[in-house]
């Protein structure tokens, strides 16, 4: 047979692999969705448990882990050389004793910061600025599901790059990307069924119309707007809905009573 006709199979075999795929993804990340809309007030630890060690730290995540938290959030960029890390801000000044911002810094250059700032710190003496591969394998040690918002992306590449890792970690059908930014989950919706959020500071019917055009996209909102109205037009078109960020016990309740499906906090903990 000649070489551009077996080529063309094993092209054609590679791609039929991949689509298969992503149905199976799309199919488990659905069942994962219509199983949630039956639970309420489940915590997700706001940059990990960042009371308790430094924000977007290993540990932090560790100790969400031992606490038994449903989910964790990180916040991920990109560096130059196009590795995801953790990181909130544009620039690593706040956090770290470095200058600048994530996408000046290579991996290895990143790497050589020390995280200067946080919680418990004396304890966490030699932290480093953790890498979204890191942060993953945590959360597949202690079964918790990943929540990870994109701030700041180069390229496009860098989508392909972060659907890929979910891929190789076995994490695109647990894991949950969140986005101020519609375009960013519109970009990456073009490539994988990964479940996503819409995050929003003023949440309306509209937005919830927006989010069922990604399909598998649901909203996250600051719990101060979380009306009645909207929580019932979220519940009619199957939309979940997370709140952040909620410290107070009262208000968490009332947020349960009120069918919330999970409850983005930082000092408040799953058994209490």
């Amino acid at each position: 047979m000649p070489v551009a006709v077996l080529l063309a199979l094993f092209v054609t075999g590679m791609v039929w692999h991949q689509d298969i795929s992503m149905v199976f993804v799309s199919r488990q990340v659905g069942l994962n969705r219509e199983e949630a809309m039956e639970d309420v007030g489940l915590l997700i630890a706001h940059r990990g448990a960042s009371t308790l060690a430094p924000e977007n730290s290993i540990p932090a995540f560790q100790l969400a882990g031992e606490y038994g938290y449903w989910g964790a959030e990180c916040d991920v960029s990109v560096t130059k050389d196009g590795i995801w890390v953790l990181m909130h801000d544009t620039s690593v000044d706040r956090t770290t004793n470095g200058r600048g911002a994530v996408s000046g810094f290579t991996l290895e250059e990143i790497k050589k910061l020390k995280i200067d700032t946080g919680a418990n710190l004396r304890s966490y003496p030699d932290l480093r600025v953790p890498t979204l591969e890191e942060f993953l394998q945590v959360c597949g040690e202690y079964d918790m599901t990943p929540v990870i918002e994109i701030k700041t992306v180069g390229k496009d590449a860098d989508y392909d790059t972060l659907v890929e890792l979910l891929r190789q970690m076995d994490m695109e059908d647990k894991a949950v990307i969140i986005s101020f930014d519609y375009l960013k989950l519109q970009k990456l919706r073009a490539l994988s069924p990964v479940q996503m959020m819409l995050l929003t500071k003023n949440p309306s019917k509209a937005e919830i119309d927006r989010v069922l055009e990604l399909e598998n996209c649901d909203l996250d909102l600051e719990y101060r707007h979380c009306s009645r109205s909207l929580v019932d037009y979220a519940k009619e078109k199957d939309i979940l809905l997370n709140v952040y960020t909620v410290d107070d016990e009262l208000v968490r309740q009332d947020l349960t009573r009120r069918g919330i499906n999970f409850i983005t906090t930082n000092l408040l903990r799953p058994d209490s």
